[in-house]
């Protein structure tokens, strides 16, 4: 819905306050939005190799120090997408 702002016969100060107004408003509702929660999907060992450029002794290896975690699933080993890029960004900013 569209507001439409008629300049006759309104001061420059009533003006400045209703676009002060709407500024709030949209700031407001920014905030109040919730952040999208991180959506993250499980990838095998071969694709989270091949997503990090590396091979699968390195990743194995990566795993067991603790860089990476793996999840047991049956007879598969599989990762969380979302914690394979939080470890790059540990790893990349030295906080570990």
């Amino acid at each position: 819905m569209e507001q439409l702002i008629i300049l006759q016969g309104i001061t420059l100060d009533q003006l400045l306050t209703r676009i002060e107004a709407l500024v709030e408003k949209q700031i407001n509702e920014k905030i109040q939005k919730p952040e999208p929660l991180k959506t993250s999907r499980h990838m095998s060992r071969n694709e989270v190799a091949e997503y990090l450029h590396i091979s699968l002794p390195t990743l194995n290896e990566w795993t067991k120090l603790g860089w990476l975690r793996s999840y047991k699933m049956g007879n598969r080993v599989l990762y969380k997408s979302n914690e394979v890029d939080d470890s790059l960004r540990e790893r990349k900013y030295g906080r570990s």
